[in-house]
């Protein structure tokens, strides 16, 4: 219901407070490239002291909370009205923490895309996402695009950010159906501007260090040089593996030209340094790269590249994901319990 990625039917866009409502519109504009079904969702978290505030107004907390979520209701509904005029929609609002809410909405109305503003944090220029973000990250089922205020509603230049180093990956085919499904959701999200996908992989030669040192002094460098050399043509084959395959699985679809591009580094600063250099709109990339109760921790290194970036995030959960809040959780083959 929430895994495939390829082409939603139900969007769900989360509204939030700002007069941009650059996540609605974002959700509007993919429901109607791919005539699916937009759902708009708000939550009400009950303020901290809620019973204080209660006795001290006299009132009871429920009816407060009721008072919250109708005054919620209405403004929804007149942004509704302002941004998508020629839409009847009826909001839905829950009570509770907002990421749980979400993720609960999605499951129980099979909700198979998000959108959702990106929570500003004051006093930090660059992007960091705030903790229902992160919450959302590591645990929505489905894709999950994170727009930031200002950001472009439709994506023009758009990298899938893969890594295609699968001998040292923890599950080596759940990393390679995750690095179809960034592709795949990446086509998407380019799909209504015609946008080119960049193909990005960030690749690194850990062990060039051991390579000089185990090697003799006149050789060193002849041996370092063919180490680095065999590293990237794996990965280049690997990449254009990927790509092939992908390519099969779309075929007779129209879907984006798809351009690899691999440079050396660290992932963490490459897709960082390559999203500012290529003026990216969104980078697509997995959070997590197994199934399993591990996979509902998000990686070091998907975590650390999320917090330097600058442009908007899609983030793709494998297949075979379990959100923690789905009530099929733990049934799932549970794998190591090492990070990624």
């Amino acid at each position: 219901m929430m895994q495939p990625p390829v082409r939603p039917r139900r969007i769900l866009a989360v509204m939030d407070e700002s007069d941009g409502q650059t996540a609605l519109l974002t959700a509007a504009a993919l429901a109607k490239r791919y005539d699916a079904e937009l759902a708009v969702f708000g939550c009400v978290e009950p303020p901290p002291d809620l019973g204080v505030i209660a006795r001290l107004s006299e009132q009871d907390p429920d009816q407060l909370l009721q008072r919250l979520c109708a005054e919620k209701t209405e403004r929804m509904v007149e942004r509704l009205a302002r941004h998508l005029p020629d839409q009847q929609i009826a909001p839905q609002i829950r009570v509770g923490k907002a990421f749980i809410e979400i993720i609960k909405h999605v499951l129980d109305a099979g909700c198979d895309f998000v959108v959702k503003r990106a929570e500003p944090l004051s006093g930090i220029h660059r992007l960091l996402f705030a903790s229902t973000d992160q919450h959302l990250l590591r645990k929505c089922p489905c894709p999950v695009w994170m727009q930031p205020d200002g950001a472009a509603r439709l994506a023009k230049r758009v990298i899938a950010a893969v890594d295609v180093d699968l001998a040292d990956a923890a599950e080596p085919e759940t990393l390679m159906s995750l690095n179809r499904r960034v592709i795949e959701t990446a086509c998407l999200v380019a799909a209504p501007t015609g946008a080119q996908v960049t193909v990005l992989h960030g690749w690194d030669t850990a062990g060039e260090g051991l390579v000089w040192a185990f090697s003799s002094d006149r050789g060193a460098r002849i041996t370092a040089d063919g180490y680095v050399n065999e590293i990237l043509k794996e990965r280049q084959v690997a990449m254009r593996r990927l790509i092939d395959t992908v390519g099969a699985d779309q075929s007779g679809r129209d879907y984006p030209m798809l351009t690899p591009h691999l440079i050396r580094g660290a992932p963490e600063t490459v897709i960082a340094q390559q999203s500012q250099a290529l003026g990216a709109d969104v980078v697509v990339m997995g959070t997590v790269a197994r199934t399993g109760l591990s996979g509902v921790f998000i990686g070091n290194t998907a975590e650390n590249i999320i917090n330097t970036l600058e442009c908007p995030v899609l983030a793709v959960k494998p297949e075979g994901f379990v959100s923690p809040l789905d009530p099929d959780f733990g049934k799932a083959t549970v794998s190591s319990p090492s990070s990624p």
